[in-house]
């Protein structure tokens, strides 16, 4: 389901297009990092950290080390978390291009030695 008003440029909900997908993008992943959002968003690096940044310095996003990774999910303290996740996954349904990134995404370690499709993806 495709929108008019989301062809115009994109949404601009939380300020600004990349900002918009940005947070869209960690709510649906839950747990993320930046440069994960960057490939899938194709918003560049540098501008996801900022993004990254100014939402850890309100409050919204909460970030912890992983070794040399940095770990970002929703702060689930945030007076309006539960209200921000709703909103983010409904907005997931105007973007059908991140929507396919993000479905397309594998959350876990393949099996060794599990064959491939043709396609070179993971056989079911």
């Amino acid at each position: 389901m495709w929108h008019a008003w989301a062809m115009d440029g994109g949404l601009k909900v939380f300020g600004s297009v990349a900002r918009t997908r940005v947070m869209v993008a960690t709510v649906a992943l839950r747990e993320t990092y930046p440069r994960e959002v960057a490939r899938l968003t194709a918003v560049p690096l540098v501008t996801v950290q900022r993004i990254v940044d100014e939402l850890e310095r309100q409050g919204i996003v909460v970030s912890r080390l992983s070794g040399n990774q940095r770990r970002v999910t929703v702060n689930a303290e945030w007076i309006a978390a539960d209200e921000l996740r709703a909103l983010a996954l409904r907005l997931l349904d105007v973007m059908p291009d991140l929507r396919a990134a993000l479905e397309g995404e594998r959350r876990r370690p393949r099996r060794r030695g599990k064959p491939r499709d043709r396609s070179g993806r993971d056989a079911a």
